[in-house]
């Protein structure tokens, strides 16, 4: 059979957007999708950070037909249920058609899609991975995992989160998102374009007996306990998934790359399953573009594991905070387990024409180290910032590089004779813009 570039291995919103960025960039991918779609699929609400990705992708139609996510019924922090006013960013999706548009962007975009083809375990060949389908192999020189939580291509996990199980049914219904606490998990219930409705309880794994366990009746329980969804019919069917936490221990080699839920999950609290994963897309492709273009290997791997690494901890981070602000039940084992206090925040002071006349340094806990940064379309070593109030380092301020302006920091007698260099080189007014985030983040002190 014919040799490609790449073989993805799953068809969904990572595997499709990875297939389809490779593409662009002039690759001969295949794609191999084991289920017809449009596809039943749960994970309909999407956050505000999703859009600005398919307009970056100019594939903005995959969200035809979707709705405003309405206003929230929230009863979280304690016993008050209140309403908050829905983001105008975030949308509500049927996710059959959103994914099967993605994938049809995809193979607009030169993407060969094999489907319903079951790909089998991936393995190395003597001139790349043999990929095998049906009575057929697939050869190609690059493989990305794309296949979700069965992870075709194997390898190891390590989680990071506590086990939990999702109850979810569907009924006919509208009104409100809801987000809502019990004793023994969490609720969440949306409107669904077409008038169906969906909700979901998230709870420990052990609470779920398969052989004792009504789960009908244990679903009703669990929405009853928090008090946000009277009269609703009675599910006819419940079903159950898991949404345990984890990452895979090799999610990347010289050779293949692991995308969303193959290469991590996150806490369902998070509600950013489809924003990581066309994240983990983007940055695979760009990862495997550099490593098919014999780039900078070095820097393209260590650019993925830290990327990945860097969103688990930061939504590991945000959960046990959100978990830590229920206090009805925070003695409870499901709530205990989870919750994690915040750090303390750090309250810092605005710039005054008084810091303008002080010494200027960068923080004792601020670094200018090499970095893999994504720079066009290839992985490259830039020079970048660093420092524990940084999500992720920082190589540019808007065009410019920021290393060669901080650089400038040890030479300046003020913050004065600082902003006055890095006037001669930034556009009006973004010298003074930076100073003022770099000093809100405690990156840069004055003395």
């Amino acid at each position: 059979m014919t040799a490609w570039d790449v073989c993805v291995i799953g068809g969904g919103p990572a595997g499709s957007v990875c297939a389809l960025r490779l593409a662009r960039l002039g690759h001969r991918v295949v794609l191999v999708e084991r289920r017809v779609f449009p596809r039943p699929h749960v994970g309909e609400a999407l956050s505000p950070g999703v859009p600005p990705l398919l307009d970056f992708l100019g594939v903005r139609e995959a969200l035809d037909g979707s709705v405003p996510s309405p206003g929230a019924l929230v009863r979280w922090e304690d016993a008050h249920i209140r309403m908050v006013e829905p983001d105008p960013r975030a949308v509500t999706v049927d996710r059959g058609r959103f994914d099967q548009a993605l994938l049809a962007a995809a193979r607009a975009a030169g993407v060969s899609v094999f489907q319903p083809v079951r790909a089998g375990r991936p393995r190395r060949g003597p001139a790349g991975w043999e990929i095998p389908v049906g009575h057929d192999v697939l050869r190609a020189r690059f493989l990305v995992d794309a296949s979700g939580r069965r992870r075709a291509s194997g390898g190891t996990t390590t989680a990071t989160g506590l086990r939990t199980l999702t109850l979810h049914a569907t009924w006919r219904g509208d009104g409100p998102t809801r987000l809502g606490t019990g004793p023994r998990g969490w609720c969440w219930g949306t409107p669904l374009p077409g008038g169906a409705f969906r909700a979901m309880a998230f709870v420990d794994a052990e609470l779920l007996h398969p052989c004792s366990t009504d789960l009908k009746r244990l679903y009703h329980e669990l929405l009853d306990s928090t008090g946000l969804f009277p009269d609703r019919p009675s599910a006819r069917v419940v079903a159950v998934c898991d949404a345990t936490g984890y990452r895979d221990d090799s999610p990347v080699t010289d050779d293949s790359v692991k995308v969303g839920e193959a290469s991590f999950t996150l806490d369902p609290l998070t509600s950013s399953g489809v924003d990581s994963a066309l994240q983990s897309a983007m940055a695979a492709a760009v990862t495997a573009h550099t490593l098919l273009s014999d780039g900078d290997r070095a820097a393209a791997l260590e650019f993925y594991r830290d990327s990945r690494d860097r969103a688990v901890a930061r939504h590991t981070a945000w959960t046990g905070a959100h978990y830590h602000r229920c206090e009805p039940h925070r003695d409870h084992p499901f709530w205990r387990r989870r919750a994690t206090p915040p750090p303390p925040t750090a309250v810092t002071l605005p710039l005054t024409p008084d810091h303008l006349r002080r010494p200027v340094r960068l923080s004792a806990e601020a670094a200018v180290v090499p970095t893999p940064c994504p720079v066009g379309d290839l992985v490259t070593m830039r020079r970048a910032l660093t420092h524990p109030a940084l999500p992720t380092p920082i190589a540019h301020v808007g065009d410019a590089e920021l290393a060669p302006l901080l650089d400038c920091v040890q030479h300046s007698a003020s913050l004065a004779d600082l902003l006055r260099t890095w006037s001669a080189r930034l556009p009006a007014g973004r010298a003074e813009a930076t100073a003022e985030w770099l000093y809100g983040k405690g990156l840069l002190v004055t003395d």
